[in-house]
């Protein structure tokens, strides 16, 4: 259907030019922009259309363009609004200058294109400028754990005082979102790879009549760790007494508390998927440069690194050793010692099942060794009744239950537990079959034990006293139930026994059922990390929860391991909800204001401020394997762009900490960078070669130090463009969805194609290069 813009006649006031009632229609779905009234009277509506009724989602007085000066904030008033081309130019008057806006229809169909201008008066200042739109499905009066003033918001960072907002240094998956019923809309900012601008999105659910969202020129000013509040004495960036700035609007019939899905996909396909071509360099290293392929950071990690901080030593008899993390316990990073962290960050056991598949690889029989002796000291941990500590201090011989810096120290925490035991599933499931006996010897009491301690409503306590009492912080509720889930499906799948696994389906319930609806993900880091706050800490302005992703990824995992072993699709369903959400704590554009490459990476929390954490190798693993179980390509390409995002900031843990500063963060170990990266890369290789092209789903990635275009399919024809700034090296190209039986003619960069079975393809892939 052709995209037309319906005029209604509304009635003018005085001498004031007459305005329109404009309707904007397109497709199966529509967007309707009205303005009504003339001056401070005139009103503009954006309504969605639901089944035959116009409902009105968004609206704005007079104008959306709102001025902060001297005297405070004033909304600008709307003299003229006319039709152009595929929509409406708007022209007003703030006092201090004049402002032009034009709303245009885009291609998609429930997203419109906004771009302001203000250009002042001679003499003229501003504090900000920005538009601010009201949302008008009512709100409820109810607030508690089940049930907010509105069924979903989002922002990136939540606020500790009216004025916080969202910074340009916080657009991550830049975005604002409000959602009631069905009604989703969201603001999401146009983005540039080139110019730094003070601009801010700023949202209110409960302080004014109706909710609203803003996005515009607005300076901020850090505070605490880490909030940005509106800089009452900035001023924002302008050229020539002008302030431009320009934004999509979301408005959209979406399913109740799910609209966020919908801006996921628009992220990655107007800004991931682009800045994914264009990152073919995005694993070289901001301090040493010649650190760029995966060949030369396995040299790095397995070789130098790990040597250089691998410890070994008899434990009853057996050689027991461990990569060194070098930490304290207490947060005294002064006087540190040998150590081996079993732990939700620093998982040592993780880190030498990459560096073991490295020595298999290589056919290294010593590193595959050293790897297996840390498998054996985690397997020395001193149990009660199932529960063990997690911390070893190689000098004094000592097992610690938890850290202290970030925990508890003489608690049992589940969640480390948890994942250790994972982990050792993981390798006698993967790479030492054979000790298989001895790790269930370990595993099984400790599987009981959380089953004992599982409270009616499935959730799973997160820390234990040295009597095994649950403590009282977390005991009742958290989000790090999601993590033993994940242990006692895979401790069912790898015994047969269903105890675990229908205590795994337990836990999930309980996350369903109490985290899920408004979204509280609480693990020790959302309270007890660098960004500390009390466990009652609610933003009242936004009606959002504090929320951390550490637990969630491992949740997310447990959904997709229970569909595995039930095959039933509601899991699935339920774990490709929950990764849409963890995925807007990705970062889907390099964002100028920092100097090394932080596209893919992933942030934290919504009340700390750090680029690319090393989180993101464990969520690089997780879309893999969402990939391979829903075919669907943004998640391998997601994947590959977290698989590569720690290595430009390695060997820290992040980049930009405080979310202003462009500086490195801290320097954790080998286990919350290089080590935890590496490893990620190893689990993925296999299958993914140096590219990959999906021919079922038409598809190609590249994944060390390239990027590929131009994928054409057709008969037995494949063509594809690849590109790299390492012209003389040669690439490895494996092929998904191919037919053994048939014969493909490849060609690539426009050379001679070459005709090679499909067969070979799946058993050797194909190699490419080099580009000269």
């Amino acid at each position: 259907m052709s995209r037309r813009w319906l005029a209604a006649i509304a009635s003018a006031v005085l001498c004031v030019p007459q305005f329109h009632a404009e309707a904007l229609k397109a497709g199966g779905e529509a967007i309707r922009v009205e303005m009504t009234g003339s001056g401070s009277a005139s009103k503009e509506i954006i309504s969605l259309k639901i089944g035959d009724t116009w409902t009105p989602a968004l609206s704005a007085s007079s104008s959306s363009v709102q001025v902060r000066t001297a005297t405070g904030l004033k909304t600008c008033v709307l003299s003229k609004a006319s039709e152009i081309e595929r929509g409406l130019l708007l022209i007003g008057d703030c006092g201090v200058g004049q402002f032009e806006q034009r709303i245009i229809l885009s291609a998609e169909e429930d997203v419109l294109n906004v771009s302001t201008r203000l250009t002042l008066n001679p003499d003229a200042t501003v504090h900000s400028v920005e538009d601010r739109y009201s949302f008008l499905p009512p709100r409820r009066s109810t607030d508690n754990t089940q049930t907010g003033p509105l069924d979903f918001v989002w922002s990136q960072n939540i606020k500790s005082e009216a004025d916080d907002l969202i910074p340009t240094g916080g657009f991550k998956s830049p975005a604002v979102m409000l959602q009631q019923g069905e009604v989703f809309t969201a603001l999401i900012p146009k983005l540039s790879n080139r110019l730094i601008e003070p601009l801010a999105m700023d949202l209110d659910v409960t302080s004014e009549k109706q909710p609203w969202m803003s996005y515009g020129a607005i300076p901020s000013q850090p505070h605490g760790h880490s909030y940005f509040r509106r800089d009452p004495d900035g001023h924002p960036k302008m050229l020539a007494d002008t302030v431009e700035y320009a934004y999509s609007i979301v408005v959209s019939r979406q399913p109740p508390k799910l609209g966020y899905r919908r801006v996921v996909r628009r992220l990655w396909a107007e800004y991931g998927y682009p800045s994914l071509l264009n990152s073919s360099d995005a694993q070289q290293n901001i301090i040493r440069p010649e650190l760029r392929s995966f060949a030369s950071w396995r040299k790095d990690a397995w070789k130098d690194y790990a040597d250089r901080v691998y410890t070994s030593f008899d434990c009853g008899g057996k050689l027991c050793g461990t990569l060194a993390s070098n930490r304290s316990v207490n947060g005294d990073w002064q006087h540190s010692e040998p150590d081996a962290w079993f732990n939700a960050w620093f998982q040592t056991l993780r880190t030498a099942y990459g560096w073991y598949i490295f020595g298999r690889n290589t056919h290294d029989a010593t590193i595959m060794r050293k790897a297996a002796s840390v498998l054996t000291l985690a397997l020395s941990s001193p149990q009660k009744d199932g529960a063990f500590p997690t911390i070893y201090l190689v000098k004094s011989n000592r097992w610690i239950p938890d850290d202290g810096w970030a925990g508890y120290e003489q608690d049992y925490h589940s969640f480390c537990m948890s994942w250790t035991a994972y982990w050792m599933l993981r390798w006698v499931d993967d790479l030492t079959p054979e000790r298989k006996a001895e790790v269930l010897r370990f595993v099984e009491p400790y599987g009981d034990f959380l089953l004992r301690e599982q409270q009616p409503s499935g959730v799973i306590p997160s820390w234990y006293d040295t009597s095994l009492h649950p403590r009282a912080e977390f005991r009742d509720f958290n989000a790090e139930t999601g993590v033993s889930a994940l242990f006692l499906a895979t401790l069912g799948e790898a015994t047969g026994n269903q105890k675990y696994i229908a205590g795994a389906e337990r836990a999930m319930q309980f996350i369903s059922d109490e985290v899920i609806p408004r979204q509280r993900w609480y693990d020790f880091e959302t309270f007890l990390s660098c960004a500390r706050k009390d466990y009652g800490f609610y933003d009242h302005w936004t009606a959002q929860f504090p929320q951390n992703n550490l637990a969630e990824i491992q949740t997310v995992r447990a959904w997709l391991v229970l569909y595995q072993i039930t095959h039933k699709q509601s899991y699935l369903d339920s774990g490709t909800k929950a990764l849409d959400y963890l995925l807007l704590t990705q970062q889907v554009w390099n964002n100028p204001s920092f100097s090394p490459k932080l596209f893919g990476g992933f942030t934290t929390q919504n009340t700390d401020a750090e680029w690319s954490d090393a989180r993101q190798g464990y969520a690089a693993a997780l879309l893999f394997d969402y990939y391979r179980a829903t075919n669907n390509v943004e998640y391998l390409e997601r994947a590959v762009a977290a698989a590569r995002a720690t290595f430009a900031v390695a060997p820290w843990e992040n980049w930009a900490h405080t979310g202003y500063l462009d500086e490195h963060g801290a320097l954790t170990g080998f286990h919350w960078g290089t080590g935890s990266a590496m490893t990620s890369v190893e689990m993925m290789s296999p299958e993914l070669g140096d590219a990959l092209i999906d021919l079922k789903a038409g598809k190609a990635v590249g994944f060390d130090g390239c990027a590929i275009s131009d994928l054409r399919i057709r008969s037995g024809e494949i063509a594809f463009h690849i590109a790299s700034p390492a012209k003389q090296r040669q690439w490895i190209v494996h092929f998904a969805g191919v037919d053994p039986s048939q014969q493909y003619r490849i060609s690539w960069n426009d050379r001679p194609d070459e005709t090679v079975s499909g067969q070979e393809l799946l058993t050797n892939g194909y190699r490419v290069g080099p580009l000269l």
